[in-house]
């Protein structure tokens, strides 16, 4: 990782990007995300400057493992579904525009986190799959203090439930133990703490008694587990997983 970048594409004109390991909580002037906990770039010449590691040093194009039938394109702007999805399903022009909030810009989630896009990330246009650049470019496998036995791996899978024991919500994207079978939302770990939203927001848990490791796409849950209707499982935060 350098320690100064000059010139930087992202804020041309000023002074030269430095590494800063502090710790600092800041909001990335790129994705829009906060950060803590990890490396960051800032500007020496506007402390208040400052870009995800991440975010500074991310490439135009991205091969992702993740979404491996095509490339991934580097969009510096806010993330609009209705143009991708105009651009692909006329026939839904009128749904769509009454759908649309004032402003004229339809909001996109995350694939990874579920977080809305407001600045740069990574997308799609073929299959409408957008992910914020720190999201894409997470690591496959990871140590956490969440669970200290085995290494993590991120995987992409059915639901399952994450054992965060604040959480117990379902996740799409997640690290997960093999051995042991727990997963963990990506914005589960204490080391992302500050990084990303939490997902679902501020609602409450399901209660699930108890709570499984993974759920079946079929039949009851297991162990007479109950949903709490204002989480329904496997809400995904996109609108390609809602069938348009």
């Amino acid at each position: 990782m350098e320690k100064e970048l000059k010139n930087h594409r992202l804020h041309p004109g000023c002074g030269p990007l430095v590494l800063d390991d502090s710790g600092k909580q800041f909001k990335c002037q790129a994705c829009k995300l906060d950060g803590s906990r990890m490396y960051a770039y800032r500007c020496t010449g506007c402390e208040d400057f400052r870009l995800h590691g991440q975010c500074a040093t991310c490439p135009d194009k991205l091969g992702f493992w993740g979404h491996p039938q095509h490339e991934l394109v580097l969009e510096r702007s806010r993330a609009d579904m209705g143009k991708v999805l105009l651009a692909v399903r006329s026939d839904i022009h009128s749904a769509l525009m009454s759908t649309t909030p004032k402003g004229g810009v339809l909001p996109v989630g995350c694939e990874m986190c579920t977080g809305e896009i407001e600045g740069m990330h990574y997308y799609c246009s073929a299959c409408g799959f957008f992910a914020h650049a720190v999201c894409a470019t997470l690591p496959k496998t990871t140590r956490s203090a969440a669970h200290g036995e085995h290494d993590l791996a991120l995987f992409i899978s059915f639901p399952t439930m994450c054992s965060a024991p604040e959480c117990k919500m379902p996740a799409v994207w997640a690290y997960r133990c093999m051995p042991c079978l727990a997963f963990y939302h990506i914005n589960c770990l204490p080391e992302n703490d500050g990084m990303f939203i939490k997902p679902f927001g501020e609602l409450p848990p399901n209660p699930f008694v108890p709570a499984p490791p993974m759920m079946g796409g079929m039949g009851p849950p297991p162990g007479g587990a109950t949903f709490n209707q204002e989480n329904p499982f496997g809400v995904v935060n996109t609108y390609r997983h809602r069938g348009i």
